[in-house]
């Protein structure tokens, strides 16, 4: 009880002047459109991507978010459309809800080569109540006795663009997300950085190892993810993923185990993220769950198909 009230008391003290901050999800390389515009497949089909992630799930009141892209391809006009919804439930008194509609422009370079451009507009939601969760004692928090009524809410534009590279061995990544503000606040999210690449390497004709490396960089965070996938004929896979963030001296170290598998149109996946850093001292696990399913809507000759 005494670390359940700990962690909760933490939260609720410093959410309030904790500024908005982008997910941090492991399996994000399936689908990338609420982190990069660019990341639009270039075949024709339509793809729902659903994400879930459950954090201190033996604590009360634990946070937890999601994110749900939808994105298709028309190659008569070189272009993708999507929209991606995110939301974040970071504990009993704060939230945020991340609507956006997506567009990019593809360029086929080559016949195997293609350089993306994206741009993704909408709004973010967010709000801070300190009465969701009452302690019984303040002072053990804070001497502020009227911290525990402040209330705060805002609704924000919001714009991302970024680029991507991509053929059927590399891609390579680079986006900006929030571009209308510098600076974050209570209730929005100021400019992330966000850059990645990812390799294919055909190990044999069943097995395919993807390492990749991505970058976050925030104003009050800079993580950097190490990651290894090793698929087994384009059907099932398991990896690593280790993200610790750098701007605390990586005092958080979360390392991540992932399996998951695709049958037909469907796909999914499922991540356990155990933290050996500081925060592991309260509660070091988080449950990642992934849901994906894609219907082809045209027989059409395209650069090439990936599976990622």
């Amino acid at each position: 009880m005494k670390k359940i009230f700990i962690v909760l008391a933490t939260l609720l003290f410093t959410v309030s002047a904790y500024a908005q901050q982008d997910l941090l999800m492991t399996q994000q390389f399936f689908s990338r459109i609420n982190k990069n515009p660019a990341g639009i497949g270039n075949f024709e089909q339509i793809d729902a991507f659903l994400l879930g992630r459950f954090q201190w799930v033996d604590i009360k009141d634990s946070p937890k978010s999601g994110i749900f892209n939808v994105q298709t391809f028309k190659t008569d006009l070189n272009s993708g459309f999507g929209f991606t919804m995110s939301y974040d439930d970071i504990g009993p008194a704060k939230g945020s809800f991340n609507p956006k509609a997506v567009y990019a422009y593809v360029l086929r370079l080559r016949e195997d080569m293609v350089l993306s451009m994206g741009l993704g507009a909408g709004v973010q939601y967010a709000y801070f109540d300190a009465s969701k969760y009452t302690p019984e004692d303040i002072t053990e928090i804070t001497e502020d006795h009227d911290f525990i009524n402040d209330r705060e809410s805002g609704v924000h534009p919001d714009v991302d663009f970024g680029v991507e590279f991509s053929n059927p061995k590399y891609m390579f990544g680079v986006s900006g997300t929030h571009l209308l503000k510098y600076q974050s606040t209570t209730t929005q999210s100021a400019l992330h950085i966000n850059a990645y690449g990812r390799y294919f390497w055909d190990l044999s004709e069943t097995f395919v190892l993807a390492p990749a490396l991505a970058y976050t960089w925030h104003e009050k965070i800079a993580v950097a993810e190490i990651n290894a996938i090793l698929f087994y004929k384009n059907f099932l896979w398991g990896g690593l993923t280790y993200h610790p963030d750098m701007f605390k001296q990586f005092g958080t170290n979360p390392i991540a185990f992932m399996v998951g598998a695709e049958y037909k149109n469907f796909r999914i996946g499922y991540t356990f993220d155990y933290n050996f850093g500081n925060v592991s001292k309260l509660s070091g696990s988080a449950h990642e769950i992934m849901l994906s399913y894609s219907v082809q809507t045209k027989k059409t000759k395209v650069p090439y198909e990936r599976f990622e």
